[in-house]
Order: structure tokens, then C-alpha cells, then sequence
């Protein structure tokens, strides 16, 4: 008999979104996902906040999953299954972002062995790292979804593991440039898929719960990197920051070949496919999910899949630039504080690295509240007291989702948002105008747990929102954001240097502090607007 398609309505009214942000608060997770009217995914991209249940019927030689709780199923994984493979992304995507970072506190080591004294040259050596990651999506992440998660992580693993050790042995500053630039693109496969992969094993109601604790957790790692970057440049020269990530990155990475499971879903009904048709001798057989053309030509198509998200759909586009201009400060931010802590406030390049502890306290409170504090709204007099204003996202999507007819939208995945994006200027302003002799160094240090704190509360719900919108080709939407936010990353702290010589750091952070104050509104309109946005102007990626 024909395959059967589970789902629920999934596209309905926006127009209520901005609305119930306001008026609703938290409720108990259920899920909802996109009805279907087709048993093949459509050439255009839509809303799917979960994925259709395709069914085997052998009798039209269509092979699917065998039932609705077929355990080959990522998403009717047990627990323990879907975790372990959790651990590994978490593992691996934790020592690639601790890569861009590791080195700054021993850069001024690095220049004197060199012989360089340009801060603009010093600067490209940690930016250029990032740069990889804005490369390395664009072919890594639709490769993925072609011939699975598990091969093109492991495999860009290795590369990463291998051009992270050359850093080690670079002999000049020209080969450091491009090795860190190559291990970049080695390194942002499993960032860029780990979005995709959080979508193939959790249900819509799980997604952002998983993606706090998967994504968030790594999110500290550019933080951690400095911390310990600084100990060991001090004590055992840069060159081991380098050698000490390998001894833990590349053990991992092994272990990964063997024991990581695959959760493409096209990849395992693919396998599964040619599994029947050698055992049932019926070469008539055909996944629901495989791509009918040359592998050429299916290559060409999906390398282009990530520029497609930022040229042809506006709501990719904006949510990929909002998310760049937040990190791209990050990435500024890093560039001043050795230059902070070690000429103004004399500290030595191991205790530098402890200024960051500030931004890695931000992220690991907005982590943790992000998960497990309620959220609740007072009201008086038709005024709004606002008692705990961060809170579990999958919770506040299932209350907006019933005061939407039932309808799931992904843009209520930015709903928290909207509370998070006022902290990071405040954060600069503070942090701009008490870098000072005169003020205990204390304080700015303080102003980058704000930073933290609200960089977490964009950074994980955006992504979830891409994965969320564009689900059936995550891997390429979060591509395409992690392309557009890794050039701001990666460019931006180029200019840095002669901005806040120009503007003096209270007046350099000020300005960056009027930028993320510019574009503070913006969840706001995602929240009014996207959905009309997105199904106004879908993708076709065939």
C-alpha cells in the first residue's frame, strides 16, 4: 500500500507571533510538525518544523522506514543512543572554535619570534582561522547531506587535526596564516552540521533544549581557549597551545571513525535501500529521499545550496546578517583585551587569558537559565514587570504554537530574542568608558558577563531557527549562516586596530555599542514579519 505522511499544520498566521511573546508565558512541551501533500520533499523550501514519517510500500518500490517507531529512525532513538552521538559533536565542535582563540594571548610571543611588530598582522593570524569557517560550509555542509553526516565529519576532523599540528611547526609567520586558515575549513564541518544533525534525532518540541546544551556548551569554548592559551604561551611557548589541543582533539577524532552513528536520513534508507534490493533481487527499488540524478550534477547543485539561502531567500539573509554583526563584535571584543589588561591595567600574558573568564560566565549563565528557569510576566496596572525574562524555548514555541490555532511557526524560535539583544550595547558601553587606569579592572571584566549573556541568547536561537525553517536541507541553511557570520568574524577585527586608535577604545566600543543598538529591533520584525518573508519567497534548491 502507498507510504503513509504523518504531520500537523505547520504554516499558518504570523501575524499574532509578536504578539504572544507579550502576552503569553510557559507551557508544557508537545510537538507539531509540517503536513505534507507529497510523499517526496518539493524542489522549494518551506516551513517544516518536523520532518514527514515515510513509510515503506514495496509494492510501488518506494523503501521507507519500516513503521511509526522504526528504531533505525534517528528520531526513535533511545536516549542513551541519541546522547552518545551528542557526545561527540559536543567533543569535537568544542576544540575546533577552541582553535580560534587559543593563540591570542601569546600573539605578542609569536610577532617578537618572527620578528613582526604590525598589530594588523597579529590580528589576521587569529582572524584568519575564522575566515576557514566562512570557506569550508559552503561545500562541507551540502556534501553532508549527499553522503551523510558521519564521513565528512570525521574525515574534515582529521584535516583540521592535521594543519592545527603544522601550526605547530610553522617557521615563518606566512605558512602560521595559512595553516590556521586551512584548519578552519577543516573545523567548520562539524560546527556547520551540528545544527543539521540536532534536526535529524530530536522532534520539534526537544529541538531548542538540545540545541542550548549542544551548541551552547561548545559556545564557551572560544572563551576557555584564551584561558588556557595564555597559561601555556607563558610557560611553555605558543607553539605548545597547538601541540596540546592535538593530543586531545586527534584521539577524539579517531574514536569518532569507529564509534559515531550515522543520522542523515536519506543516507540510512539509502543504505537500507540497496540492503533490499540485494536480499528481495529487486534493482526497482528507490528511496523515498534519494536525489534521481547524476552524482555530478547532484554535487554541483548542493554546493550551491548555501549562496542560494543568502541570494534568494530575504528572511535567511536578514537572520544570517543579524547574527554576523552580534559575532562580529565578538571577534573585535577579542582583539582589544590583551591590549586592555596587558598596557593598561599591566597584567602578564597568563593572567590576560583570565579577563575572558567574564564572557565565559555571561554564556554559561544565559546556558543554564535558557534551560531550566521558568518564565513568568507580571502585570499591574497595565504595566509589564518582567520577574524572569529568559526561559526554555521549546516551552514559550508550545505556548505560542496554541495561540496560534495549534499552528507551529518557526519564527517563534526568536520570541527570546527580543529580550537578549538590549544587553549586548549596554555590555559595550560599559566596558568602553571603565577600561581605565583609574577603575579597577574588575569592572570591565564584569561588563563581559553581559556580553556573554546576551550573545548566548541570540546565537542559539537564531541557528535553531534556520534548522527549524529550512529542515529537510538544515545543513545548508546553517551553512549559509555560519558563511555570512564567519566573514563579519573574520573581517572585521582587521579594522579594529586602527578604529580604536582613531576613537580611543570608549568611544570605539561606543560605536559598535550604537551598532547592536541599531539592530536591536530587528527580532521584532522577524517575529511580525518573517513568516510572511519566508513562504513570500521560498527556496528551490533542485
Amino acid at each position: 500500500m502507498m507510504a503513509d505522511t504523518k504531520a500537523t499544520a505547520n504554516c499558518g498566521s504570523e501575524k499574532s507571533l509578536s504578539d504572544d511573546v507579550e502576552k503569553e508565558g510557559m507551557g508544557a512541551p508537545t510537538g507539531g510538525v509540517e503536513d505534507l501533500e507529497e510523499k517526496k520533499p518539493k524542489g522549494g523550501v518551506t516551513a517544516s518544523g518536523d520532518r514527514a514519517l515515510v513509510l515503506t510500500d514495496l509494492d510501488s518500490g518506494l523503501v521507507g522506514w519500516d513503521n511509526d517507531n522504526d528504531p533505525d529512525n534517528p528520531q526513535h532513538w533511545t536516549k542513551g543512543q541519541k546522547w552518545f552521538l551528542m557526545f561527540w559533536i559536543i567533543s569535537m565542535s568544542t576544540f575546533s572554535p577552541m582553535a580560534s582563540s587559543l593563540c591570542a594571548p601569546g600573539t605578542s610571543l609569536t610577532l617578537e619570534e618572527f620578528g613582526l611588530t604590525s598589530r594588523t598582522i597579529g590580528t589576521l593570524m587569529i582572524s584568519i582561522y575564522v575566515l576557514g569557517y566562512a570557506v569550508g560550509p559552503l561545500f562541507l555542509a551540502p556534501l553532508s547531506e549527499m553522503y551523510g553526516r558521519v564521513p565528512i565529519i570525521c574525515g574534515s576532523s582529521a584535516f583540521f587535526n592535521a594543519f592545527i599540528l603544522g601550526c605547530s611547526f610553522a617557521p615563518n609567520m606566512a605558512s602560521l596564516i595559512i595553516m590556521r586558515l586551512l584548519a578552519g575549513i577543516g573545523g567548520s564541518a562539524v560546527m556547520t552540521i551540528v545544527s543539521a544533525i540536532i534536526g535529524d534525532v530530536f522532534p520539534v518540541h526537544e529541538r531548542a533544549a538540545a540545541s542550548c546544551i549542544v551548541v551552547g556548551t561548545p559556545s564557551l569554548a572560544p572563551v576557555i581557549g584564551p584561558i588556557a592559551g595564555g597559561f601555556l604561551s607563558q610557560h611553555l611557548g605558543w607553539r605548545w597551545a597547538y601541540w596540546i589541543l592535538v593530543m586531545t582533539s586527534g584521539p577524539t577524532n579517531l574514536l569518532m571513525f569507529f564509534l559515531m552513528k550515522e543520522s542523515n536520513h536519506s543516507t540510512i534508507l539509502e543504505k537500507k535501500t540497496r540492503r533490499l534490493k540485494k536480499q528481495l533481487e529487486r534493482d526497482d527499488l528507490h528511496s523515498y529521499l534519494e536525489m534521481r540524478m547524476p552524482p555530478r550534477e547532484v554535487l554541483a547543485r548542493s554546493i550551491v545550496r548555501p549562496v542560494k539561502f543568502l541570494f534568494r531567500s530575504p528572511i535567511a539573509f536578514l537572520v544570517s546578517l543579524y547574527v554576523s554583526i552580534v559575532y562580529g563584535t565578538l571577534y573585535l571584543l577579542f582583539t582589544t583585551i590583551p591590549d586592555v589588561f596587558q598596557d593598561i591595567y599591566g597584567f602578564s600574558i597568563q593572567f590576560t587569558g583570565l579577563a575572558y573568564i567574564g564572557l565565559g560566565l555571561g554564556m554559561f549563565v544565559s546556558h543554564s537559565i535558557y534551560l531550566y528557569l521558568p518564565f513568568f510576566v507580571l502585570r499591574q496596572n497595565a504595566q509589564i514587570a518582567i520577574g524572569v525574562i529568559f526561559t526554555y524555548n521549546d516551552g514559550i514555541v508550545v505556548r505560542m504554537r496554541e495561540k496560534n490555532n495549534g499552528v507551529f511557526e518557526p519564527e517563534m524560535r526568536l520570541a527570546t530574542t527580543i529580550y537578549f539583544g538590549p544587553i549586548m550595547p549596554v555590555a559595550l558601553f560599559i566596558y568602553g568608558w571603565t577600561a581605565r587606569a583609574d577603575v579597577h579592572w574588575i569592572v570591565p571584566c564584569l561588563s563581559f558577563i553581559l556580553y556573554g549573556f546576551g550573545l548566548l541568547g541570540i546565537f542559539v536561537p537564531c541557528q535553531t531557527y534556520m534548522v527549524d525553517a529550512f529542515l529537510e536541507t538544515a545543513a545548508s541553511a546553517v551553512a549559509a549562516l555560519v558563511c555570512l557570520r564567519c566573514v563579519f568574524g573574520a573581517l572585521l577585527p582587521l579594522i579594529g586596530p586602527k578604529v580604536y586608535e582613531k576613537l580611543g577604545l570608549g568611544w570605539g566600543n561606543s560605536l559598535l555599542g550604537f551598532i547592536l543598538l541599531a539592530v536591536t529591533p530587528v527580532p521584532f520584525a522577524f517575529l511580525k514579519w518573517g513568516g510572511y518573508i519566508r513562504k513570500k519567497y521560498p527556496v528551490n534548491v533542485s
